[in-house]
């Protein structure tokens, strides 16, 4: 399994949001982000940064506020939003091999639950999946954890 590109880039701007501070909290923006600054910033085209936040924003991650001091903010708590579900926002489920899907059907055994691989490969998937889910959003961007810190939460 590969992160897309579209996936990594919208980890980014969701850590560039959460460790500028604009973030919707205790009933008010902290504040915001122009879109231009966070392609620039992320290094993303602006067409495809548009096409990031669209989801986001439909996801409920993030909010567009107009205005002169508008821009973009997260909705949700860095320290309860995490890497997984920003990932699975833009990318979907998290599935490293397909027939992990409900809707595949194994050409080469049928039967999925005597079928090697696929159990294998479901423990494996499992086990990503939940490690992701560990590792927040404000985990990422807190400068004061260590590195060793911050992989000891992933393994």
């Amino acid at each position: 399994m590969r992160i897309t590109q579209e996936a990594d880039y919208a980890l980014r701007m969701v850590s560039l949001l959460a460790k500028s501070g604009a973030v919707f909290s205790y009933g008010a923006v902290q504040g915001t982000l122009f879109a231009p600054a966070m392609a620039e910033t992320v290094k993303v085209p602006m067409g495809f940064a548009n096409k990031i936040l669209r989801k986001l924003s439909l996801a409920g991650v993030v909010k567009a506020m107009r205005g002169i001091t508008g821009g973009y903010y997260l909705l949700r708590d860095p320290a309860g939003l995490t890497v997984k579900e920003v990932i699975e926002t833009i990318d979907g489920p998290i599935e490293i091999s397909k027939c992990l899907s409900e809707n595949c059907e194994c050409l080469n055994n049928p039967n999925k639950d005597c079928c090697r691989f696929h159990n294998v490969f479901g423990v494996l998937n499992q086990m990503l999946v939940e490690r992701l889910d560990r590792l927040t959003i404000a985990m990422m961007v807190n400068a004061d954890l260590s590195m060793s810190d911050l992989l000891e939460t992933v393994k």
